[in-house]
């Protein structure tokens, strides 16, 4: 594979690490999944190569963290066959449809749709009480007009907090609340920059609601209501505050590995996309190790990018479906080439340093 169609890239510490030893899986402690809604289409044959190959037969504890699309992947990763559940969750996803003009309860309730065939009968509790694979979701409480479901005064709620989010993150906080669910045994990661965040262990009453609440768009999805065992409000989507991670995820004795869908600077939160001039912190991302499709291979995809939300509005139901079924497949090559570059012990030869 002369072209990769996958870019490599490691924070300082990381980076060393592959140039002075490679890479094995036990190296990595931790994974990071991120918001996006459908790009995680472009990482799907990578899950599953490090879901058959590189964690198999794993026994030490790995730590997942995801937000929106990123914490239901994880929920994947976390059962006890988790090749199955993400097939299950793929093809739900893909399958997913809506009317013309849908409003966030039906929004909500094909996601309670999707959900339920992504756990199956039993995955709740094998999330749960999976010893090795440990299960964390950040999810966002709302504070004040961002709690409403009444649309115009939701609106206003965001137009506040993405004013505020102008002056720093932490001008969010009148907003905006971090909570952090977490595996029952020990959250992930104790310091949270910015705004503090509230810690909630994970139950058979609230993972549901968890998932649910990590993944519901503001003024697209209906919010969750006063989970259980959390702080009473609305929850919406964990992307709001961890978009694409800004977060000290150092382990003590290992590395971060982050299936990204895109080869650039990840951004903290939702409402830092457009602000160039808001980049992620290099020291926390000093032991992660971010794999990704190259540019040149995205534009190869239907459309010249790997799927994302506007194809929803820009698509009929049966033309949306058949271009994610075609990106899908062409993305069978991100695997292959995971598999090429770990199987040939190339990590060396690739990885290069932080994109910013």
């Amino acid at each position: 594979m002369a072209n990769l169609p996958l870019k490599v890239f490691a924070g300082a510490e990381a980076l060393q690490h592959i140039r002075d030893h490679g890479l094995q899986p036990d190296d990595i402690k931790m994974i990071l999944g991120a918001s996006g809604g459908p790009k995680w289409l472009s990482l799907a044959s990578m899950d599953r190569y490090l879901l058959s190959e590189w964690f198999a037969d794993r026994t030490e504890p790995l730590h997942l963290l995801g937000t929106s699309a990123g914490g239901w992947r994880m929920s994947c990763y976390a059962q006890q066959d988790p090749l199955a559940a993400h097939a299950r969750f793929q093809e739900a996803y893909v399958e997913q449809q809506y009317s013309a003009k849908p409003t966030p309860g039906e929004v909500a309730a094909e996601c309670r749709r999707i959900l339920e065939i992504l756990l199956g009968d039993t995955g709740l509790d094998e999330i749960l009480h999976n010893p090795v694979m440990r299960y964390n979701t950040l999810v966002t409480r709302c504070r004040g007009l961002t709690g409403s479901d009444t649309k115009w005064v939701q609106t206003a709620g965001w137009l506040g907090a993405i004013g505020a989010n102008l002056i720093s993150r932490k001008a969010m906080r009148p907003w905006v609340d971090r909570v952090l669910f977490h595996h029952p045994h020990k959250p992930p990661i104790d310091h949270f920059p910015h705004l503090p965040a509230q810690h909630v262990a994970l139950t058979k009453e609230n993972l549901h609601q968890a998932i649910l609440a990590t993944g519901a768009i503001p003024l697209v999805i209906s919010g969750i209501r006063d989970i259980h065992g959390a702080p009473q409000g609305t929850y919406r989507d964990g992307g709001i505050t961890d978009y694409q991670f800004d977060l000290p995820v150092l382990p003590e004795d290992g590395f971060v590995l982050y299936p990204h869908y895109f080869a650039k600077a990840p951004k903290g939160g939702w409402f830092d996309k457009k602000l160039h001039w808001r980049t992620v912190s290099r020291e926390h991302y000093r032991k992660t190790i971010i794999i990704a499709p190259s540019w040149e291979f995205a534009a190869t995809l239907p459309g010249g990018r790997i799927p994302d939300l506007d194809d929803f509005y820009d698509f009929d139901t049966q033309t949306r479906k058949q271009r994610w079924r075609t990106a899908l497949a062409s993305c069978e090559v991100l695997g292959d080439a995971l598999d090429h570059i770990h199987s040939q012990q190339r990590w060396a030869d690739v990885a290069e340093p932080l994109p910013w």
